[in-house]
C-alpha cells in the first residue's frame, strides 16, 4: 500500500513539473530566399534573389523638420528610379513628424508618377512613422487627410509597432480601417528580433485591419507563432540588410 501511494505521489509530481514548464517553440533564422516580398533600404543589386520577388517596398526619402529652414523638408534616400516591371512596387517614406507642408505632399506624389512612367506596377505609398500607441488617433487623422490627397489609383500602406496591438479605441481603428490598405507590423528593432513578438501577434486580429508581418533578414522566426487562420493576414515582408561586401 505504501509503495503504491509513493508511486502515485511521484507520478503526480512529475506530471506537474512538466506541466509548469513554459512551452518551447522551435525557432529558425529568416532566410530571404524563402520569401518574395522585401523592404529595400539600400543597393537593390546586392541581393540576387530579388529577381524572383513579387513585391518590393523601396525607400525613397525621409521627412523631418529643419531648424535651419524653419520648415518640413524631404531628404531623398534609398535607390534612384528603376525599371522593375515584374514586381509590385511600394514607395516608402520615413517621417519624423506629421506636420507636412504642401511641398512635401507634391514631391511624394510626383515620385509616384516618375516610377509609374518607367512602366512599373506602382501600388502606392507606405508611410513609416513610429507613432506612440496613445497618439494613434492623431496619426489616424493624418492618414485620413493623406488618403484624401492621394490620387485614388494608389493605395496607402503603413508600418506599425508591436505595441499598437494593445490599442482598443474603436473610433480610431475605424478611421484606420477606412483609409489604409494594409498595416505591416514590425517584429524587430534595428536588426534584432523582439523576443516576445508572438505574444503581440496574438492580439493583432482584434484590430480588424488588413496586415502583413515584417521580419528582419537573418532574424528569428518562432515557427509556431503564426499557426492561425486569420482572414486579415496578408503575408510577410522581409527587411533586407545591407550587403557586407
Amino acid at each position: 500500500m505504501l509503495k503504491w501511494l509513493k508511486a502515485i505521489i511521484f507520478t503526480f509530481f512529475i506530471f506537474n513539473l512538466f506541466a509548469c514548464q513554459p512551452a518551447q517553440s522551435a525557432t529558425s533564422t529568416i532566410d530571404a530566399n524563402h520569401f518574395d516580398s522585401f523592404w529595400i533600404w539600400g543597393n537593390i543589386q546586392s541581393a540576387p534573389y530579388l529577381s524572383k520577388a513579387k513585391e518590393l517596398y523601396i525607400l525613397q526619402g525621409e521627412i523631418r523638420y529643419s531648424k535651419q529652414k524653419h520648415s518640413s523638408i524631404l531628404i531623398p534616400q534609398g535607390v534612384s528610379i528603376l525599371k522593375l516591371p515584374r514586381q509590385k512596387i511600394w514607395l516608402v517614406f520615413r517621417t519624423h513628424h506629421l506636420a507636412w507642408n504642401e511641398q512635401n505632399y507634391q514631391t511624394v506624389f510626383k515620385r509616384l508618377e516618375h516610377w509609374r512612367n518607367q512602366g512599373n506596377q506602382v501600388q502606392g505609398i507606405q508611410i513609416d512613422f513610429d507613432s506612440r500607441t496613445h497618439d494613434l488617433k492623431e496619426y489616424a487623422l493624418f492618414l485620413e487627410s493623406f488618403r484624401k490627397r492621394l490620387p485614388p489609383s494608389y493605395q496607402l500602406s503603413i508600418t506599425g509597432l508591436l505595441d499598437w496591438t494593445n490599442f482598443k479605441d474603436q473610433k480610431t481603428l475605424t478611421i484606420l480601417r477606412n483609409n489604409i490598405s494594409e498595416l505591416v507590423i514590425q517584429t524587430y528593432q534595428g536588426t534584432t528580433t523582439i523576443p516576445n513578438y508572438p505574444q503581440y501577434l496574438k492580439r493583432i486580429s482584434a484590430m480588424q485591419l488588413p496586415y502583413k508581418i515584417g521580419f528582419v533578414q537573418n532574424g528569428l522566426h518562432q515557427n509556431n507563432s503564426n499557426d492561425f487562420n486569420d482572414p486579415h493576414f496578408k503575408g510577410y515582408v522581409i527587411f533586407l540588410l545591407r550587403s557586407k561586401t
